[in-house]
């Protein structure tokens, strides 16, 4: 089919237009032909779905009669008091009293039988006493009782019969009814009434249908229970005919059974009364003998047509394809038509299309990235005068001026700003402050704004009188810092760099301004750092350098998990620090960010800070008045829980932890189980214990723990009789379905069945 779709694509078009007007001048006879042959069918179809129907309810309510006479009969008679005390007693020939209870059932029974319309025997099974009595045989041995196999199988309840047709168990030729005797708590035998199966074969022989069709009832197992044809009573039904009682719509006309090399249409009914389903099988062919004549006389009328249309599509293709022609001789850079013009016309209007749609594309969904992606090329020095003067007028970039200064916001408690905003909530934290900036911006000065990396907003401002333009930016960033803090609730640094003339001035100021932010460490957080702030202070400048030279050994000790080395570092490091800094707002500086850093690291391995410290660590470092204060706090608090949390980790107690947690898992498998609880309660985090859990107990922490539940489940469906919802609540299931789900994946069968089976099983070992 593929093959013969690009054939016709590759034909000219001349060709295409001849076969279309064929194609056009036949479909509507094709349809209209293939309409009137649908709607023959289905009417000739839906006359038999009646007719079939009518019969099949016909005969579900005659046999249905019967049965529920029968029914009623056997209630009677299992219901009556003699019957009942007969079968407690059982029979003996000895005890007046038994003897003249077995006299009365045996009255009963006859009684019954002559007030009965319907021919039947009746057997009663003494459960105590393996003897059975029949109205037709008299007293026999329960091994001898012609229907043992069915009274084996029997599984007493009173809340209804038990039909068994003809041919269920071997030598079964009868209809049999089958009743418990005896009161809700104890069975003391069994009624058997057994009915000719000439009676029932009379009621679908009375039934009038199609010599060629075929009348059937089969029960719920797909088993034949009455038929036409004795010798099929007891047998399956075919497959194909199974397959078709499972669906509960009537069948349409084209909805067939294919058996052998012939094809049926079926009609069922199912009974209301019992499981029964109530069959006709009938020929297809006989059904849709006039619908063929239609679709031949149509196949006919169409081809006439199409011979007339297609002496008419013939002439009039070549006079449409003039213009066509004419319009290919105007298209550039062609000088005589080709084979395919069309095709070539398609082509050139096309990429007139692709290329509007680039082109808007670019215009409407690239411009933000693109205007991003200019700024920040232009921070980093990657854009000349001239580029930068095409980039500015193709995006229309407010950035105006001959000189040009840069100022970079960026978030002072950065590692509690990382931890606070992930995935999308990044992106739109940064999208609102950048907005913020832009649009207080805007009102003094041309300029532009753009996030160069996450926690940082850079500010590029253009103006042409470079002595008002300092002032300005420093004035507006103090108000961006106010309105941030009133907002997003976190505080902002701004370094502001000098104006500077050019464009390609621009990427100095802002490695100026970055630079300029590193000075928080020695004048804290929450300001505007410019130039003039920090001309006098080149001998601190290097004394911050070597104490971040400190806190980086420290860190690489941490890392290493080398806490001693760390605390000597540490240690070094205070001691330096009066000779290094004047002021105590520098050192809170210092050691504010040295828990950065150690929070940045902890994040590398896997771990929180708030893992080892249950209080806000920044708050501790800020509230301590005395370099002293924090010396000790560090010394006897923040290095000691590093050392105990590496304590932890060891390999011998990895195996202990795993230990533990899978014990964890097993007595609290009733209830709620994340791997954020086990974590918190054995004081790891998530990652972590699942890779230790994994490695020691070689299956996932989730996966163990569905193990553990659907232990726990087959435990209680075997020896309890817990409905399946009470177990789904108990395992902390939202819903039934879900642990039905659960269940089924793990063990390949329902709860309910894998009840059964279990049941089934012990039963018969039984």
């Amino acid at each position: 089919m593929i093959r013969r779709f690009r054939l016709f694509r590759s034909l000219p078009f001349q060709k295409k237009l001849l076969l279309s007007s064929l194609l056009l001048s036949v479909l509507p006879v094709l349809l209209l032909g293939s309409a009137a042959s649908y709607f023959a069918a289905s009417s000739i179809q839906d006359e038999v779905n009646a007719k079939h129907a009518s019969t099949l309810r016909q005969l579900e309510s005659q046999v249905d009669s019967l049965l529920k006479r029968l029914d009623y009969m056997s209630i009677q008679i299992a219901g009556d008091l003699t019957i009942e005390k007969s079968a407690r007693l059982g029979i003996s020939m000895d005890d007046r009293v038994t003897l003249e209870t077995t006299l009365d059932m045996v009255e009963t029974f006859r009684k019954y039988r002559s007030l009965s319309d319907l021919p039947f025997h009746s057997y009663l099974v003494y459960n105590h006493f393996d003897i059975v009595y029949s109205s037709r045989d008299g007293l026999q041995n329960t091994y001898q009782f012609p229907y043992y196999d069915a009274l084996r199988q029997y599984v007493p309840k009173f809340t209804g019969s038990l039909f068994l047709p003809s041919n269920t168990y071997p030598n079964q030729r009868d209809f049999l009814i089958v009743r418990p005797v005896g009161s809700s708590s104890t069975v003391d035998g069994v009624l058997f009434l057994q009915v000719e199966p000439e009676r029932l074969f009379e009621l679908l022989q009375s039934v009038e249908i199609s010599g060629d069709s075929q009348l059937l009832a089969v029960d719920s197992t797909g088993r034949i229970v009455l038929s036409q044809k004795p010798m099929e009573v007891g047998t399956a039904l075919p497959t194909p005919f199974a397959k078709r009682l499972t669906q509960t719509v009537q069948p349409s006309p084209t909805d067939t059974v294919a058996y052998g090399d012939e094809l049926y249409h079926v009609s069922v009914h199912r009974s209301g009364y019992n499981d029964w389903t109530y069959v006709i099988i009938a020929p297809q062919g006989g059904l849709t003998a006039k619908a063929d004549l239609i679709k031949q006389v149509t196949w006919l009328m169409a081809g006439c047509l199409a011979l007339v249309w297609g002496l008419i599509a013939l002439f009039a293709s070549k006079r449409l394809y003039y213009p066509i022609r004419a319009l290919l001789m105007k298209l550039p850079q062609r000088t005589k038509p080709s084979q395919d013009e069309l095709q070539q016309i398609d082509a050139f209007m096309q990429q007139m299309m692709d290329t509007n749609r680039r082109l808007d594309y670019e215009l409407r969904e690239q411009i933000p990235q693109l205007k991003e992606n200019t700024l920040l090329k232009l921070l980093h020095g990657e854009l000349n005068d001239a580029e930068f003067a095409l980039k500015t007028e193709e995006y229309a970039l407010p950035l105006r001026g001959r000189s040009f200064a840069v100022c970079v916001f960026e978030v002072d408690a950065f590692m509690e700003f990382r931890t606070s905003y992930m995935g999308k909530d990044r992106s739109l934290m940064m999208y609102a402050l950048t907005k913020l900036v832009d649009e207080m911006a805007a009102p003094l000065f041309p300029a532009v704004c753009v996030s160069p990396s996450f926690g940082q907003v850079a500010l590029i401002a253009g103006t042409d009188d470079p002595a008002a333009l300092g002032s300005d930016i420093e004035d507006l960033c103090g108000r961006v810092r106010i309105k941030a803090k009133e907002l997003f609730r976190f505080t902002l640094t701004a370094g502001v760099s000098r104006v500077r003339p050019e464009v390609r001035s621009i990427h100095e100021s802002y490695m100026e301004a970055v630079e300029l932010l590193s000075f928080r460490l020695l004048l804290g957080h929450d300001l505007t750092i410019s130039q003039r702030a920090v001309e006098p202070m080149d001998t601190v400048k290097q004394s911050a350098r070597n104490l971040i030279m400190r806190q980086k050994a420290i860190v690489k000790r941490i890392s290493e998990g080398n806490i001693a080395e760390a605390v000597t570092e540490f240690e070094d490091m205070v001691r330096e620090i009066p000779r290094q800094l004047t002021g105590f707002k520098p050192v809170t500086g210092i050691f504010t960010n040295l828990i950065g850093e150690i929070d940045h690291l902890l994040s590398q391995l896997g771990y929180e800070l708030h893992q080892l410290f249950p209080d806000n660590v920044y708050a501790k470092v800020n509230e301590a008045e005395t370099l002293d204060q924090l010396k000790d706090w560090f010394v006897d608090c923040f290095f000691p829980a590093f050392r105990h949390h590496f304590e932890r980790l060891t390999v011998p107690n990895q195996t202990k932890i795993a230990q533990q947690v899978a014990e964890y898992v097993q007595n609290g498998a009733e209830g709620e189980l994340s791997l954020q609880e086990a974590a918190d309660r054995f004081g790891l985090s998530p990652s972590q214990l699942s890779r230790m859990f994994k490695e020691e107990m070689r299956v996932n922490f989730i996966d163990y723990v569905i193990e553990m539940r659907m232990s726990r489940a087959k435990e209680w469906l075997v020896h309890s009789d817990m409905p399946i919802k009470q177990i789904a609540d108990r395992l902390q299931y939202t819903t039934t379905q879900n642990f039905s789900r659960a269940f089924k994946q793990t063990t390949g069968m329902s709860p309910g069945q894998y009840r059964e089976s279990v049941r089934h099983q012990q039963g018969g070992s039984a």
